[in-house]
């Protein structure tokens, strides 16, 4: 980097008046990040305390300060790099940050460091990330015991996710092959410590899920410290471990500790060993079951033949004989169709029996018969006579009685000319006086009836006295001119 120059003083005299030509802001501050550059050009690990933890509320960009004893530097983690932390920075907390960029802020003029990855430093740090992750996946149900799968009782291949070549890998191998040899196994190698080996285990997951041909997958490594085991609590192989639609054995290879992985696989077990030894069965002890299980079924087979032999014989016994039960049935059948024969042939001679008697009595009553008939023939001549002279006289009778009915109903004045006035409300009217001009009256007519409106009122009584009424144009009117006569 070129030094910077300083302008000299001027010297006294006259020329001192001269103002000194200096930089601008905007060199200055390209220098110092020309400088910063030169500097500081790769990525850094710097150890340091975090305080002032603040994230911002719309950008989710987390800002807080790096210091050791008197010195700190301002630090920015943008929100994507703050998405994928294992844990929540707090004030205190002692950090390992992976500077991507050491900056200087022009429009502040502060210096800021550009953070990319924070570990926490420390055994207690550890756990406190490891705990947080915890209750988070807790929370969304991930360890819940209902998720957790059975293991298939003979498995057509075993995938297995671990390190090659390892001792893990080799007691796995070896104690399948000692179970069952013919069974087939599927090795995804992955890394189990180390820079990327979280997202070597959670690949190594999703390429077996995909690949199909395993019933069961075991996760598996040598044991290690707690530090050793960090990528088995890291939240990508959970969730891995999580999704995974075939069933996962842990066997990380700890006894004393529970890794995050152990918590959400579907069975954890201590070594690879062990985990061998719970997805295989033994092949001789698989035969010897089936052989005990062939011999149980073979022995309740027959037990079930002889107790249906024993209640065969039972009901043998209640039952007899057969054909001596048809030889009594067929003698108990003759014997009522011979009492039946006897019967119906005694009926048949009561039959004949009555059928002469009665033949007897009606030859002996022929003569009175015809006499009968006679006298029932000459009553029913009388009979009617008699019926046709009283239908006649009831004729007259009627005929009387409707001629004095008809003399006194009021239809017959009506068909000479008369009418009956109705008020509205269907009251007959019998004075005029009553009447009132322009009412409206009903008028009932030998054949039909007319409305009509009073147009004057006379109350003198007499031929020459009447109320004079106009009818009204209805369908029940008669012609104009028609002379009508009221009566009162």
């Amino acid at each position: 980097m070129p030094p910077l120059s300083v302008p000299p003083t001027p010297a006294a005299g006259p020329a001192s008046e001269a103002r000194p030509r200096g930089i601008g802001i905007r060199a200055l501050v390209d220098r110092i990040q020309l400088a910063l550059v030169e500097n500081f050009p790769g990525r850094l690990w710097v150890e340091g305390e975090v305080s002032n933890y603040k994230v911002h509320r719309t950008s989710g960009h987390a800002f807080f300060t790096l210091k050791e004893g008197d010195a700190q530097v301002e630090a920015v983690l943008w929100s994507s790099r703050r998405a994928v932390l294992r844990f929540t920075p707090t004030d205190g907390l002692q950090v390992l940050a992976l500077l991507s960029k050491v900056d200087f802020y022009a429009p502040q003029g502060r210096l800021r460091v550009q953070v990319e990855r924070l570990e926490p430093q420390g055994q207690g740090a550890l756990h406190q990330a490891r705990e947080e992750l915890r209750r988070k996946l807790h929370a969304e149900g991930l360890f819940a015991p209902e998720r957790k799968r059975r293991l298939p009782v003979l498995p057509r291949a075993v995938g297995i996710a671990t390190a090659r070549p390892s001792a893990a890998l080799q007691d796995l191998l070896r104690t399948l092959d000692g179970r069952f040899p013919a069974r087939r196994v599927l090795l995804r190698p992955c890394l189990v410590q180390g820079a990327g080996a979280a997202a070597d285990v959670a690949a190594a997951l999703d390429e077996l899920n995909r690949d199909g041909s395993v019933d069961v997958i075991v996760v598996a490594r040598g044991g290690g410290s707690t530090e050793d085991l960090g990528a088995f609590n890291d939240e990508a192989v959970v969730r891995a471990i999580a999704r995974s639609r075939i069933p996962v054995v842990s066997a990380v290879g700890h006894e004393s500790d529970w890794t995050l992985a152990d918590e959400v696989a579907d069975l954890r077990v201590s070594t690879p060993t062990a985990a061998a030894s719970a997805v295989m069965p033994r092949h001789a002890q698989l035969l010897g079951d089936l052989n005990q299980l062939g011999e149980r079924l073979r022995g309740a087979a027959l037990r079930r033949v002889e107790t249906a032999r024993h209640r065969m014989a039972t009901q043998e016994a209640r039952l007899g004989d057969p054909r001596r039960r048809i030889d009594e049935s067929r003698l108990r059948v003759d014997q009522l169709v011979g009492r039946a024969r006897e019967a119906l042939s005694r009926a048949r001679q009561r039959a004949h029996s009555t059928l002469g008697g009665l033949e007897s009595r009606l030859d002996r009553g022929r003569p009175a018969t015809a006499a009968l008939r006679t006298r029932a023939e000459r009553l029913g001549e009388r009979m009617e006579a008699a019926t046709r002279a009283g239908l006649a006289a009831a004729h007259g009778e009627v005929a009387r009685e409707q001629a004095r009915l008809d003399a006194l109903s009021p239809l017959a004045v009506l068909t000479r000319g008369f009418a009956v006035v109705r008020r509205t409300d269907g009251a007959i009217v019998r004075r005029a006086a009553t009447l009132a001009v322009g009412e409206e009256v009903r008028l009932l007519l030998a054949e039909g009836a007319a409305h009509a409106a009073v147009l004057g009122i006379d109350p003198t009584p007499g031929p020459g006295g009447s109320a004079v009424a106009a009818p009204a144009q209805t369908a029940e009117s008669p012609p104009a001119g028609t002379p009508r006569r009221s009566r009162g």
